[in-house]
């Protein structure tokens, strides 16, 4: 009978010991797609609360309509909606070889003052045992909210794990593993705090200046907070055994907006591959000519975290043109025919970074529309005469990737090509010229970005595109140059372009 009157206590109050448990909820980490960290967070603590798992959280935010990222009035709805007695939401991102864990909590109807932990492997045993007991302090509710305190208002009491400033000058000793807060204080504020030899001091009050010492601070940790896109406040201190780093800055690799200004030079030569007769066409090129160019990019989402895979979709182009260009001819020899030559395109941008450094290397994939045309003005040609140069716009799209390697923060080298799909060139495939042909062709580009300053800085290129035409013979100058239809005189054609471009730099 005591066996079995002890095995239905048992039965009564395990179950009645695990419902008193306060309840957590955790809101998946952005930045940790596989779940590992959460899962992590989760068994952490099961032993000391009822856990409720991110799949279940999604249901209700989804039920509620709300993002991930929640202001107060949301989260408490939130906590409602769950019954749970905190949140625990978080963000993950790479810090070079290591990662770094942002932590906020939502504790009793409030927001608690998060935490940053740095680490290198989720499995390792020092980094779960730091971040359970900076959990578990946090959620015990042992940390006070930070009073703010009006002008003339004596200094609020600091929260558990914070250094009191009187306390310390009375010998107090932290105890093994306590965080460091006087560490991170500024000089200024230590300054302030400092007494001469053999003053007394006034037991629980503190003076005009440590007060206003301590609004400053509290404004200075805001200003922080804000400028890590954080609502929450932010729990600098080191946890025990693990390395805390701010949040990596955008550095030149990964800017939001990226615009180049400035000048270019470029030469052009056509080439036909025909059989040796008198009425062959004759090759034409040019010498160096100047252009502008300008070029851009944009990250619309790089304006936060810019390391993060989906920062780097964004949208980007160029546009260059000769700014003077006009060839003579045999027939018309003193005339000179003005000629338009120019390029552009525009298309998305897949950047990725390797690393979230400022010298980590970037791989961009894009591809969009591109055109490219060299047009002769023939408006002042005498009747009679002709110019036996063909006139080439070429459109298509062009799928490529650019190489940025950082030797140095402000020096990096960069290359890239592009393949250029043509679906027209314009007037020389018309019948009345060379006709139907297939049109391959291929950019390369290889170059160098210097930085000046943080968002000034120069990029130097050179680069080459050519062209290859195989014509199908249907036309009249590819079969009917020598008056004799019975045989192909013309079976293609290689147009090259060779240049350079220099441009500032601007750099968000």
């Amino acid at each position: 009978m005591r066996t079995r009157a002890l095995a239905i206590a048992i039965g009564v109050v395990l179950p009645a010991l695990a419902l008193a448990k306060p309840k957590v909820a955790v809101v998946q980490f952005d930045g940790d797609s596989n779940g590992q960290v959460q899962d992590v967070v989760a068994d952490l603590l099961e032993e000391d609360y009822a856990v409720t798992g991110p799949k279940q959280v999604n249901r209700a935010l989804n039920k509620l309509g709300f993002e991930a990222d929640m202001t107060d009035k949301q989260l408490k709805k939130l906590a409602n909606e769950l019954e749970a007695d905190a949140i625990v939401r978080g963000d993950l991102s790479q810090s070079g070889k290591r990662k770094l864990l942002h932590v906020r909590l939502f504790l009793n109807g409030k927001r608690i003052r998060g935490f940053k932990v740095e680490f290198a492997s989720v499995k390792s045993e020092k980094f779960k045992d730091a971040l359970k007991t900076k959990m578990l302090e946090k959620l015990s509710g042992e940390e006070k909210p930070v009073a703010k305190k009006k002008k003339g208002e004596e200094a609020a009491e600091p929260a558990a794990d914070e250094e009191d400033p009187t306390a310390s000058k009375k010998g107090k000793k932290k105890k093994k593993g306590e965080e460091d807060v006087a560490a991170a204080e500024p000089t200024e504020k230590a300054e302030t705090k400092k007494k001469k030899k053999g003053e007394e001091e006034e037991s629980g009050e503190a003076t005009g200046d440590e007060e206003k010492t301590d609004e400053d601070d509290a404004k200075a940790k805001k200003r922080t907070a804000r400028a890590d896109g954080d609502t929450d406040e932010v729990d600098n201190e080191l946890t025990e055994g693990v390395e805390v780093e701010p949040k990596s800055q955008r550095g030149p690799n990964v800017p939001a907006v990226r615009l180049d200004v400035g000048g270019s030079g470029s030469t052009r030569s056509l080439r036909f591959n025909s059989r040796p007769f008198e009425e062959a066409p004759n090759p034409y090129s040019n010498s160096l000519v100047g252009g502008a160019r300008v070029a851009g990019e944009l990250y619309p989402l790089a304006f936060g975290n810019p390391y993060r895979l989906i920062a780097g979709l964004g949208i980007g182009g160029h546009y260059d043109q000769t700014l003077k260009l006009g060839l003579r001819s045999t027939a018309q020899p003193d005339t000179e025919f003005p000629v338009t030559q120019r390029h552009w395109s525009v298309g998305l941008r897949i950047r990725i970074a390797f690393g979230s450094r400022p010298t980590s290397p970037t791989l961009t994939l894009g591809g969009g529309y591109f055109q490219r045309m060299f047009v002769v003005d023939r408006s002042q040609l005498m009747a009679g005469n002709i110019l036996d140069l063909p006139d080439i716009v070429y459109k298509g799209f062009d799928p490529g990737l650019e190489v940025r390697i950082p030797i140095i923060r402000a020096v990096a080298f960069v290359f890239g090509g592009k393949a250029m799909l043509v679906t027209s060139a314009g007037p020389i495939q018309q019948p009345d010229s060379y006709g139907q042909a297939k049109v391959t062709a291929a950019e390369v580009m290889v170059g160098a970005d210097i930085m000046f300053t943080r968002i000034i800085g120069m990029r130097l290129i050179a680069e080459g595109s050519q062209y290859g035409f195989a014509f199908t013979g249907n036309g009249e100058q590819a079969r009917e140059r020598d008056h004799d239809p019975s045989q192909v005189d013309v079976g293609g054609a290689a147009d090259r372009y060779l240049g350079f471009a220099g441009s500032i730099t601007v750099l968000y």
